[in-house]
């Protein structure tokens, strides 16, 4: 039996890289900037984890990170993710909400980036007003669960609205996870595989993970990604979560709190636990720091610049669990 389960690892394994490997063949060799936003990542815990979360991601952030996440929700989850102060009148958020069914999990998610009040010229560099732009993501994603393999699907639509033209696209978003065994997971997840906003192709991602969880509390993440036509790269993530501290009186030779109230105060505190966070990703630091109260969860993370595209950000993000 350890012998079947080991040949079918080797094979998803080995087929989840052909497919990695194969995917330049399907697209041109160059790299436009259609829907840069959408590579910005979503959910705070993940992006502070170098946005390791192709087997990582196990909540409603997973629509994003990996459809095939979803299929461990045990209910209702909400999440939100919102960027503070990037500038030049930009703005990015996000929401989500999934809830299990009996034939799987379902998501829908909204990824919204936009710049307000920008300047407009004519031919003649006359005044002509300001403007917005706004550009949109509305995705629903499926995944369900078969043994220990988990598989998730996600449609979308894009929309991009300038000063009030407004161009319409749509994605595809594929992902699948294998549990290996209780200390360690694989996942792979192809972002907008199909992928167009009006006469542009949205370029495609794919990434190849791993999780591990060597110690309670403890995770460790390790990604390969790639996008077409760029160099493949390494993302690397450490995440570790502990309870804020047992009952303060426990210890005390002194204590007159009854024995009510003292199984009171340390069931409160079991259930108040604090999570620190670092990641690499291709050149560019992360780290951030979650606080999470039963069914409660609120996540920061900082990434540092050193990107072509993004500069340094703050982001905020939101868990309830139903």
């Amino acid at each position: 039996m350890k012998t079947m389960k080991r040949n079918t690892l080797i094979k998803i394994v080995a087929l989840s890289c052909l497919m990695i490997l194969a995917l330049p063949i399907f697209a041109g060799d160059v790299n436009n900037s259609a829907a840069a936003y959408i590579r910005m990542g979503i959910g705070a815990r993940i992006v502070a984890m170098g946005e390791a979360g192709t087997a990582t991601a196990k909540d409603v952030t997973a629509a994003y990170w990996n459809p095939a996440g979803l299929s461990y929700l045990k209910d209702i989850e909400f999440a939100t993710t919102y960027a503070l102060d990037m500038g030049y009148d930009r703005n990015y958020q996000h929401a989500a909400i999934a809830k299990r069914f009996g034939f799987g999990v379902m998501a829908l998610s909204w990824v919204n980036a936009g710049v307000s009040d920008i300047i407009g010229t004519d031919i003649n560099n006359n005044d002509t007003g300001v403007f917005d732009d706004s550009e949109n993501n509305i995705a629903i994603s499926y995944a369900s669960r078969y043994k220990q393999l988990s598989y998730g699907i996600t449609p979308k639509i894009y929309t991009s609205s300038i000063d009030g033209d407004t161009e319409v696209g749509f994605g595809v978003d594929l992902g699948a996870k294998y549990d290996i065994n209780q200390y360690l997971e694989a996942g792979l997840m192809l972002r907008d595989i199909y992928g167009t906003l009006a006469d542009d192709t949205i370029p495609y991602q794919a990434q190849l993970g791993v999780t591990a969880y060597p110690f309670l509390g403890v995770t460790l993440a390790a990604d390969v990604h790639y996008e077409r036509s760029e160099d493949p790269y390494l993302i690397f993530g450490a995440e570790y979560w502990t309870t804020v501290g047992k009952d303060p009186e426990a210890d005390s030779k002194l204590s007159v709190i009854n024995v009510q109230e003292r199984n009171a105060w340390a069931d409160l505190l079991s259930n108040f636990q604090t999570g620190l966070r670092v990641g690499f990703n291709d050149n560019r630091f992360s780290a951030g720091a979650g606080i999470r109260f039963r069914n409660f969860q609120i996540d920061y993370a900082y990434r540092i610049g050193n990107h072509d595209i993004f500069g340094d950000d703050h982001l905020l993000g939101l868990i309830l669990r139903f």
